[in-house]
């Protein structure tokens, strides 16, 4: 699947960052409902009519893990482009956790199902969005308002 695939393309298939993220929590024994809970919206589960406006509205992250004293709010990808709309999202979450010690803000990338996946904490994501040596593109596809889809890439390493 690549991201000149329709949406409707995309939507066809199974989520394989979602699937890994699943798969990683089950491995380190956390428990779904205890450990862990899926949160976020997702339109490969809901069908809901105009949709992408809830995205617009509603601020939480794709997981909530707890692990080591630490709450995760957490976004999970299978891609290192970053949309704008998604960094914008972690920095506010980012803001409104910051004065609490325990919340940790950021995102898992899963380069594939078997590897272990790379954790980028907000700061580090916020560091690497403003860096111009950032490499930056758009999507294809406009986002609800009609405007470019702004994605950064973040590094792999």
């Amino acid at each position: 699947m690549k991201y000149t695939d329709s949406y409707g393309d995309r939507q066809s298939v199974p989520d394989m960052a979602d699937e890994a993220m699943q798969n990683y929590l089950k491995a380190a024994n956390l428990v779904e409902f205890k450990d862990w809970l899926k949160i976020g919206t997702d339109p490969k589960e809901n069908k809901l009519d105009l949709f992408w406006y809830v995205t617009k509205v509603l601020l939480i992250p794709d997981y909530a893990v707890v692990k080591n004293g630490f709450i995760y709010l957490v976004e999970v990808k299978g891609t290192l482009k970053l949309k704008e709309s998604d960094y914008q999202k972690l920095m506010e979450m980012h803001y409104k956790a910051r004065r609490y010690d325990k919340v940790k803000v950021g995102l898992f990338y899963f380069k594939n199902p078997h590897d272990e996946p790379k954790w980028f904490h907000a700061e580090k994501i916020h560091d690497l969005w403003i860096d111009p040596r950032t490499e930056e593109g758009y999507y294809p596809e406009k986002d609800v308002d009609g405007k470019a889809k702004l994605y950064r890439v973040l590094p792999s390493v």
